[in-house]
């Protein structure tokens, strides 16, 4: 009887247990559970992103290697673009072990500490409710965790849309301020127009074939060596060493800052472009230092030859002849008081390839140019080299063109159709040079100052009206001057050369007053 009434009595204090108090306990285990799970997530998660003392031990992203084959730049990705994705995968692979750890050792201590003293014993129902809040914990943490891994996620890639979207927004904004300044980057080796160049590391000096905003880099990029770029030119990238993306040939420095202008100077060989390509930028120099302006030439190829030139000039009045190979521009930058900067490409190629068509095909950046500088030998007309007495032609042979300038513009126009050159919406500046080596037949002729006079005698005299008229007619603008390249003891140029140069900086926008 009294085994019986310890029984109701037992049962009646579980029944009371699990229906009062029981449910509490359950509940306050199920939270207590549930936060441990929660706060060691976080805990666990902070110390794989390196936050936080003790941080775990993650694998750290190795030096991208140098560009390969396959495209692969000499820089750590972006971000967002990789390594946040892997260093979300290493921290929840180091916080699930955790967790589960965590949760046996809850289960072992329940079991050991309420289970095990028979069915009698008091410990056991407070046991099952703990299991239960331990299950009902379990379940709570995960589905607050799984929210917060979802809320990671999102941000996560919410953040790499509006990255992405910066990226485009960036490229977008350097696009249109380009074409707002009229700047299209001009290779002057390969002639190739309208890229973004390649830039060489400040530090390191490897190339980054591609430093715009991408995967590399949105507003900086990081090269394999720890240096930080700039990805724009609105952001400083003109201030690297710049390459050509096609031909890696270098390009002019702070390239991309100023609209950039492409100015050809053909003729027959001998006709005196090489020495007035000189005398041009001499007459540049001078008009600039008298206007205020600024004159800076923009690479080191150009400063060479400028240096060398001159030298020869000045010290035999001979200049070497241009060499019968693809030219590379002479590149210089102008920058008037008012008014905006120009980067001029000066293009000089041997008057051999105006001999055949085949090679003047070669001469891609003539389809560049919106002003072509054409220059006539007056000695190489026959009209005008028989007037000329033996003594003079036994001394002028060596100087004298070896084409007739009718030949090599009508070879070179029908060329330029042949590209899409539209000159119809160019302009020619003809440039007859050698007037001091012809002044006697000048004088003969009373050919005064002025265009009119020049074109006059040359129609007239030297029976040029031929090419003539086909200048008008292939050419929307033509301008005549009548020039002499040799420089004073002083190593000022003639006034016709100035007034050469002040007409044709000024069509390029380049106001310099004298």
């Amino acid at each position: 009887m009294g085994s019986l009434i310890l029984l109701i009595i037992a049962i009646w204090l579980a029944f009371f247990f699990f229906t009062v108090p029981g449910p509490f306990i359950a509940g306050a285990a199920a939270l207590y559970v549930a936060g441990a799970l929660v706060v060691a997530y976080f805990q666990e998660f902070g110390r794989a992103m390196g936050l936080g003392p003790n941080p775990a031990a993650a694998t750290p992203e190795q030096p991208p290697p140098r560009r390969t084959e396959d495209g692969k730049e000499p820089a750590y990705r972006q971000y967002l673009f990789g390594q946040a994705r892997h260093d979300l995968r290493h921290a929840h692979g180091l916080v699930w072990p955790r967790l589960a750890a965590l949760g046996r050792n809850h289960r072992r201590w329940v079991k050991n500490t309420f289970f095990g003293y028979g069915a009698m014993d008091w410990h056991w129902p407070v046991g099952v409710v703990l299991m239960v809040g331990l299950f009902a914990g379990t379940i709570l943490g995960l589905a607050v965790i799984s929210l917060v891994a979802t809320a990671q996620g999102v941000v996560l890639l919410a953040v790499f849309l509006l990255a992405f979207l910066g990226i485009y927004l960036l490229r977008g904004i350097d696009t249109v301020l380009l074409w707002i300044r009229g700047v299209r980057i001009t290779c002057p080796s390969c002639y190739r127009r309208g890229f973004y160049p390649s830039y060489e590391c400040r530090n390191c000096t490897v190339r980054h074939h591609d430093v715009r905003p991408g995967r590399y880099g949105v507003v900086r990029r990081v090269c394999a060596c720890g240096e930080r770029l700039p990805t724009l030119l609105l952001l400083g990238s003109h201030r690297m060493n710049a390459f050509c993306a096609h031909c890696e040939a270098p390009l002019a420095e702070s390239v991309g800052t100023a609209a950039e202008v492409v100015l050809p100077v053909f003729g027959a060989a001998g006709a005196g472009k090489t020495r007035l390509m000189i005398v041009i930028m001499m007459a540049v120099e001078a008009i600039a230092g008298r206007s205020g302006a600024t004159l800076t030439l923009a690479d080191e190829d150009t400063r060479k030859w400028d240096a060398q030139a001159r030298r020869e000039l000045i010290r035999s009045d001979k200049v070497a002849k241009t060499g019968i190979r693809l030219p590379r521009a002479y590149s210089l930058y102008v920058e008037p008081r008012r008014g905006g900067r120009r980067l001029i490409h000066v293009f000089d190629p041997a008057g051999e390839y105006f001999n055949e068509s085949e090679r003047l095909q070669e001469l891609q950046f003539l389809t560049l140019a919106r002003t072509f500088l054409f220059v006539v030998d007056p000695l190489s007309v026959d009209a005008l080299w028989a007037r000329l007495d033996r003594a003079d032609q036994n001394r002028y042979s060596g100087v004298r063109a070896r084409r007739e300038p009718e030949f090599v513009f009508a070879q070179t126009v029908q060329n330029l159709e042949a590209m899409g050159v539209r000159t119809k919406k160019a302009r020619l500046v003809v440039v007859v040079s050698k007037r001091d080596l012809v002044s006697r037949i000048l004088i003969e002729d009373g050919v005064e100052d002025g265009e009119e006079a020049l074109v006059r005698w040359l129609d007239e005299n030297l029976h040029q009206g031929n090419m003539l008229r086909s200048m008008r007619h292939a050419f929307g603008e033509v301008q005549f001057f009548l020039t002499t390249s040799i420089i004073s003891d002083d190593s000022r140029v003639d006034d016709s050369i100035e007034k050469l140069t002040s007409w044709t900086l000024a069509r390029q926008g380049l106001r310099l007053s004298g």
